[in-house]
C-alpha cells in the first residue's frame, strides 16, 4: 500500500522519483503490475481488439518508453538512475490508466451528450496532468526541465499512438 500512496504523491508532484529503489525486483515488480493493470484497462476499453493486438500497442508504448528514456539517461552520463526514472514512469503511468478508466466507460458507453462532453474534458485534462508528471520526473532524473521533460513525453506518446495505429490497423 505505501508503494500505491508513494506513486500517488508522485502523480501529485509532491514525491521525488529517486526515491524509488534502483533495483531490479522494483523494477519488474512495477513492470508486472504495469502490465497488468494496462492489459486490463485495454482489454476493458477495446474489446474489439484481437489480444495480439493488445499485446502489441502496449508492447510498442512500452518499449518506445523504456528505450528513449534509457538514450536520454545515458545522453546526459546518468544510466544508473534508469531503473528508479523507468519504474516512476511506470508506476504513474499505471494510476493515470485507472484514473482515465471511468472517463473511458463514458465515452464508449455514455448515451448523455453532456456526461461524454465531460468525459472528452476530463480525458484531455488527463492527458495534461500525465504530460506534466512525466515531464517532473524527466526533471528529477536528467536536469532538463519541466517543459522538455514534458516535450519528450508528448513525442513518446504521439509516436507510440502512430507506430501502433500503422502496426495494429482498427
Amino acid at each position: 500500500m505505501q508503494i500505491v500512496l508513494f506513486f500517488w504523491q508522485l502523480c501529485l508532484l509532491r514525491a521525488d522519483p529517486e526515491r524509488l529503489p534502483s533495483s531490479t525486483f522494483a523494477t519488474v515488480a512495477v513492470f508486472t503490475t504495469y502490465l497488468v493493470i494496462a492489459i486490463s484497462v485495454v482489454m476493458l476499453t477495446r474489446p474489439d481488439q484481437s489480444a495480439g493486438a493488445l499485446l502489441g500497442t502496449i508492447a510498442v508504448g512500452v518499449l518506445l518508453q523504456a528505450g528513449v528514456t534509457y538514450l536520454l539517461l545515458q545522453f546526459k552520463g546518468m544510466t544508473s538512475r534508469f531503473r528508479a526514472t523507468w519504474s516512476a514512469l511506470l508506476g504513474t503511468n499505471a494510476i493515470m490508466l485507472l484514473v482515465l478508466l471511468p472517463f473511458n466507460f463514458i465515452l464508449l458507453h455514455g448515451e448523455i451528450d453532456a456526461l461524454r462532453m465531460f468525459a472528452d474534458s476530463a480525458t484531455w485534462i488527463c492527458l495534461g496532468w500525465w504530460l506534466a508528471i512525466a515531464g517532473y520526473i524527466y526533471h528529477r532524473a536528467v536536469a532538463i526541465s519541466v517543459l522538455q521533460g514534458s516535450a519528450i513525453a508528448f513525442l513518446i506518446e504521439l509516436t507510440g499512438v502512430i507506430i501502433a495505429f500503422n502496426l495494429f490497423p482498427r
